[in-house]
């Protein structure tokens, strides 16, 4: 009686339609507050040029809709240009905290408890960093969250119009990423529980290639441009990324480094939901087949197991964000957890301050415990606590920037850009990491600043460069020039100027 009671009042009614907005605002003003506030480091550098530029193309690597939706943030916003880019993570990060708050109460969760776990799923360490600086996986999850919610919508109210609209966010969000595809299992799955109409299916299919077709009308215009054909086509729309082809970091299972993979997946999720969060999440997850229906258990448990087969298995440096996805269905076991948490304490507590208090310590656990962690883990790695090998980039704040989630204040790549092409001589060739590269390629090309450099990704070619350079200056700018110590190093002179090398001969 309790269910149907709780799933008669799990529609979204005008008081959720209300505290969707404050989680909303509140999620925004979070990560508006902690933007980075310039150019970035990395992919967030080159995703931040492409913005600029409104450089869309159709490959895997390239994101074009969240490049269109970003092109238009940097026409009509203010302020610093990079930075304008930046906040189009901020907007979605916000976007889907609400939207996992509607997910959560259309399962029939409790206010309270929805409430606890959107709180710390926004303050996760993956998720905040990347809704403060321009990457596209906030949009990304927006697009998944609603899509998990229009699957339960429809499960549970059967219209046509609600599995339709599910098709389109489907073929659209697949121009945000690719990552979209993996909660398809799950949508199968409630379909094949309540079997639609064939004339729902036919215009659900419809929707999915309205949905899709800018996509595709970006495929064909790539392969005649850059005339592609077959299986270069399915390469470039699937595997490719600055024409590189990542196709071999994916589905690389290996029993070798099952243990240090198994490792790796639990350190991430325990990061993200350090403490209070991360223990209702697994008590949710032992709960939940008594506390949802059986459809919607499976439902949230494919919803996780779609991702968890894909990021366990593909082998980048940048792994950890793309179990993302999979810290949707985990929130729904936090809510599951933070309810019997909370009835606990209703067991333990007569309505009183005391149990407010206590709520008030529930809270500020949720929040406090993994922001401290956060706050901490630079020092700790400083003193040689990690499982990999750490990332490092230049700058003051240079052992923070993996770490610790906010970003505001942090200009450390614009002031190394602007030294670097300082000190570089005119017309000067300059090699640079790939990861250091983006700020000084962005300020070359956006802010017209030291034009007469070529800047070159360092250092696999560097004998043909060399070879090639004629009189022109050659130099390196690189976190440690004995990183690239070989053979042709020795055949050079190397000398030191600020943050660059200049390489000439003997």
């Amino acid at each position: 009686m309790r269910l149907k009671i709780q799933r008669a009042w799990s529609s979204l009614r005008r008081s959720d339609f209300f505290l969707v907005l404050i989680v909303t605002g509140l999620a925004y003003g979070l990560y508006w507050s902690t933007v980075a506030p310039t150019v970035l480091w990395g992919d967030d550098g080159h995703l931040q040029l492409n913005a600029v530029q409104g450089l869309i193309q159709g490959s895997a690597g390239s994101h074009p809709l969240w490049v269109w939706v970003a092109h238009q943030f940097v026409r009509f916003l203010d302020g610093d240009i990079a930075r304008r880019v930046n906040l189009v993570s901020s907007v979605f990060g916000a976007f889907t905290v609400g939207l996992l708050f509607a997910l959560l109460r259309e399962l029939g969760l409790e206010r309270l408890a929805s409430f606890l776990t959107v709180v710390a799923f926004a303050v996760s360490h993956t998720f905040w960093q990347h809704a403060v600086r321009a990457e596209v996986y906030t949009m990304t999850l927006a697009v998944m969250v609603l899509l998990a919610w229009l699957g339960v919508k429809w499960f549970h109210t059967s219209r046509p119009w609600i599995l339709i609209a599910a098709a389109f966010v489907l073929g659209l969000g697949l121009s945000v990423h690719l990552l979209i595809g993996l909660y398809v299992p799950a949508l199968l799955w409630l379909i094949g529980r309540r079997r639609p109409h064939w004339r729902t299916l036919l215009g659900a299919g419809a929707a999915l290639g309205v949905g899709v077709a800018p996509l595709a009308l970006l495929l064909a215009r790539d392969a005649a441009t850059l005339q592609l054909q077959g299986p270069e086509i399915v390469r470039w729309a699937l595997f490719s990324f600055e024409n590189y082809d990542f196709s071999g970091a994916m589905f690389d299972f290996s029993l070798r480094w099952l243990a240090d993979d198994v490792f790796q997946w639990v350190f991430f999720l325990g990061f993200q939901f350090v403490g209070l969060a991360g223990v209702c999440g697994l008590v949710g997850l032992w709960r939940v087949w008594r506390r949802l229906d059986v459809a919607e258990s499976v439902y949230v448990a494919l919803l996780y197991a779609g991702v968890l087969v894909f990021a366990f298995a593909y082998r980048v440096g940048d792994r950890y964000v793309f179990y993302l996805p999979s810290y949707v269905p985990f929130a729904v076991w936090m809510a599951v957890g933070f309810e019997a948490l909370l009835e606990w304490l209703q067991r333990q507590l007569a309505p009183s301050p005391r149990r407010w208090i206590a709520y008030g310590l529930v809270a500020a656990a949720v929040v406090w415990v993994p922001v401290g962690t956060y706050r901490l883990a630079p020092e700790l790695v400083e003193r040689g606590f990690s499982f990999r090998d750490g990332v490092h980039v230049p700058g003051p704040a240079g052992k923070t920037f993996f770490l610790w989630p906010a970003k505001n204040g942090y200009t450390d790549p614009r002031e190394y850009a602007e030294e670097v092409l300082q000190a570089t001589p005119p017309d000067a060739v300059l090699l640079v990491e790939p990861i250091l590269a983006s700020p000084v390629r962005f300020l070359q090309y956006v802010e017209g600043i030291r034009q007469d450099v070529e800047v070159r990704y360092c250092c696999w070619d560097i004998e043909q460069m060399l070879a090639e350079r004629g009189t022109r200056p050659f130099a390196a700018a690189v976190m440690d020039i004995n990183v690239y110590a070989a053979d042709w190093l020795q055949d050079h002179a190397i000398q030191p100027l600020g943050n660059i090398w200049l390489i000439g001969d003997k």
